[in-house]
């Protein structure tokens, strides 16, 4: 199978042609948003509550973020918007995005002299690349040249029957032609990490699931926490769901069967192609904000059922991120309403209507055609965004 991606310099294809106005830090989050609101168009903000107020390592996670989500296929070019004082510096988060080949822009107030300067220079510089991105065109690509990421949400017994065994149907044929599948979520692989360590392609592999799985229990444990005593959360129990491990269960099915090739940091970039599993927290939008920086061209977001069905964005990551377009699933005939903020239905493998295998190829048909430029459901309909969420795992200073 073939899409229709836009080349870009690295040999990454892209599904979308934006051009990106980065922020350094949340300080520079208004400039960045005056500059994408007076060109408009292609032309979007990446704000985000990236802060100077972190420790040295998570720092280097925000660096790691913005460089990624500048670098992902989906941008064409990108503006790295700073202050002068930004922790992380914007000019290192320009350099690594310029690795791409792709044209990147770094713009300061200290040394544009003042907001007004550095305002109307990235207006004029976004325009231009506005304009010379344009005249990119889309060309033909295998599948294998895509990164697909998925993420569950609102899980039910009918996420774990439906949707998310229909992903793991696109992910494997994804890996299988030579593409990259990429999951997380790593409190939802608690009491069914074995079963991913059984899919690892090494020991070294195996032994990072088990890893990953024990730090983050035991992270929650030093707080008083015991998430075997407290998830699954009240939706997943309104929708029918009893333990953890039957949360888990239903959330690894989305990563189908191929081996595991690796264990990624959150916003890391895959190694090689393949199947991976990024760890990192299951809160949405910083999983969103991972998947992006870590290369993805498009992913899913795979609903269960209830009240989460209901809200016409996102659950709990309000605009998502604008160059990433979101497939989305839902599974319950009881939602069937809804619909028209969907873009697959698989509550008909539940109905007894279609196969899991029926099912999943038509989401691989329409991954195929969303990355060569049809509008998701979401992207049609969207019109509010909140900043991007990094992720952190120390305290804020």
């Amino acid at each position: 199978m073939e899409f229709r991606g836009y080349p870009r310099p690295d040999g990454t294809p892209g599904a979308r042609n934006y051009v990106a106005i980065i922020p350094a830090v949340q300080c520079g989050n208004e400039l960045a948003d005056r500059i994408a609101t007076e060109v408009g168009g292609g032309v979007v903000a990446l704000t985000h509550n990236g802060a100077c107020v972190n420790i040295e390592p998570d720092k280097q996670m925000v660096h790691r973020a913005l460089a990624g989500i500048g670098r992902n296929p989906n941008v064409a070019a990108a503006v790295v918007v700073g202050i002068g004082c930004d922790g992380p510096p914007a000019a290192p988060i320009a350099e690594e995005i310029s690795l791409s080949g792709k044209p990147v822009e770094l713009i300061t107030i200290e040394q544009e002299g003042s907001y007004d300067n550095a305002l109307a220079k990235g207006i004029r510089t976004a325009r231009q690349m506005l304009a010379d991105s344009s005249c990119i065109e889309r060309e033909s690509f295998g599948i294998g040249e895509l990164v697909f990421a998925s993420k569950c949400t609102g899980s039910t017994p009918a996420s774990i029957m439906a949707c998310n065994p229909a992903v793991g149907l696109v992910a494997d044929a994804v890996v299988a032609a030579g593409g990259t599948f990429i999951f997380s979520e790593t409190p939802e692989i608690i009491g069914a990490e074995h079963l991913l360590a059984r899919r690892a392609a090494d020991d070294q592999v195996s032994s990072r699931i088990y890893e990953v799985a024990k730090q983050m229990e035991e992270r929650l444990k030093a707080t008083g926490v015991d998430i075997r005593g407290s998830q699954p959360n009240p939706g997943n129990i309104l929708g029918g769901m009893t333990t953890l491990e039957e949360k888990s269960l239903g959330a690894v099915a989305k990563s189908g069967r191929s081996p595991i090739d690796g264990v990624l940091e959150w916003s890391e970039r895959p190694p090689g192609r393949g199947m991976y599993f990024m760890d990192g927290a299951a809160n949405t939008p910083q999983i969103f904000l991972g998947f992006a920086a870590a290369g993805a061209q498009v992913m899913s977001l795979n609903y269960g059922a209830g009240l989460c069905t209901r809200l016409h964005n996102y659950t709990s990551a309000v605009g998502g991120i604008p160059t990433l377009p979101v497939i989305k699933l839902f599974s319950s005939p009881q939602d069937i309403s809804e619909s028209d903020y969907f873009d697959i239905y698989t509550g008909s493998i539940i109905e007894g209507r279609e196969t899991i295998e029926e099912v999943g190829q038509r989401l691989l048909e329409e991954l195929v055609a969303v990355a060569s430029g049809k509008p998701t459901r979401q992207e049609m309909n969207s019109r509010y965004r909140e900043p991007l969420i990094m992720y952190y795992t120390g305290p804020i200073l």
